[in-house]
């Protein structure tokens, strides 16, 4: 999915001049920075140790503080704003809609990701009652 906004982003056409260009590119960026924070801020409450595969490592305990007091799955919505804030700041349409398809997928493999969690992590069905949003805190 990376791999497709790459391609997006190098090839896609950018949007034309217009009246406040810097301020929604400014816009943008600060997007992508928050996405970039939030995703290291996640990867250090996991130890430095993360996965693409749903699986939970063997051991693995339950994380609640940082940003997963907000969200289940903080990672995943850096990514997201990270994508999203890029493709703004460069003003390519083709690449800001990797964000929408990226969404769908992170909420598809959390749900699959979720279940694995609940059968090997104890306490998980709790802190997903506790802490409901997946990805955005009071929306999903």
């Amino acid at each position: 999915m990376l791999g497709f906004f790459l391609v997006a982003l190098i090839l896609g056409e950018p949007i034309g001049e217009f009246e406040g260009r810097i301020y929604v590119q400014s816009f943008g960026l600060l997007i992508a920075l928050v996405g970039v924070g939030l995703s290291v801020w996640s990867w250090i409450q996991h130890g430095a140790v993360v996965s693409p595969f749903p699986a939970p490592r063997e051991g693995a305990t339950l994380i609640e503080t940082g940003p997963y007091r907000f969200v289940r799955h903080p990672m995943y919505t850096g990514v997201i704003a990270f994508v999203f804030g890029t493709g703004v700041t460069y003003l390519v349409p083709a690449a800001i809609l990797v964000a929408p398809a990226l969404f769908i997928f992170f909420l598809v493999k959390s749900a699959r990701e979720e279940e694995m969690l609940a059968n090997a992590i104890a306490g998980y069905r709790q802190y997903r009652a506790d802490v409901p949003w997946k990805l955005i805190p009071k929306v999903i």
